[in-house]
C-alpha cells in the first residue's frame, strides 16, 4: 500500500509536468487562447530548417502525449485494482519491471510477445480532453 502511495505519487507529479509542458508547445502565440506550436519560419527564415523545426516540435508533442496516456491509463489501473497485473494473461507484473517501466501494462513475456507481432494487445487508453490541455 505505501509502495503503489509511492508510485501514485510519482505518476501524477510526471503527469503534471508533462500537462505543463504540453501546455508551452501548444501555447506559443501571443493570443493566450489559440493552441499553437512555434512559427520557425520566422525565427529562422529558412524554409527547409522551419520544417524540419516544426516535425521536431510535432514529434516531441506526440511523445509526451503518448507518455501521458501511459500514465493516464497506469492511474486507472491503480484505482481499478489492477496495476501490477499484465494486462494480457492477468498474472502479477514483477516489482523490478514496475521499477523500471513505471506505467507497464504487460509482464515481459507478453510486451515481447505483443512487439513481435507488430501490435498492440487491444488495451483502451483514456482520451485527454482539450481542458487539460
Amino acid at each position: 500500500p505505501n509502495e503503489l502511495k509511492k508510485l501514485a505519487s510519482e505518476l501524477c507529479v510526471r503527469r503534471e509536468k508533462l500537462l505543463a509542458e504540453i501546455r508551452d508547445h501548444l501555447h506559443r502565440s501571443d493570443d493566450p487562447k489559440m493552441l499553437t506550436l512555434s512559427n520557425h519560419l520566422e525565427t529562422v527564415g529558412d524554409w527547409v530548417e522551419a520544417d524540419l523545426l516544426n516535425d521536431i516540435d510535432i514529434a516531441v508533442l506526440h511523445n509526451e502525449l503518448v507518455e501521458l496516456r501511459h500514465i493516464d491509463t497506469a492511474l486507472i489501473r491503480m484505482k481499478a485494482g489492477t496495476y501490477g497485473i499484465c494486462s494480457a494473461c492477468r498474472k502479477p507484473i514483477p516489482t523490478k519491471r514496475m521499477e523500471a517501466q513505471i506505467t507497464a501494462e504487460y509482464c515481459l513475456n507478453c510486451q515481447e510477445n505483443i512487439e513481435e507481432h507488430g501490435g498492440n494487445a487491444g488495451s483502451t487508453t483514456p482520451s485527454i480532453t482539450s481542458t487539460e490541455i
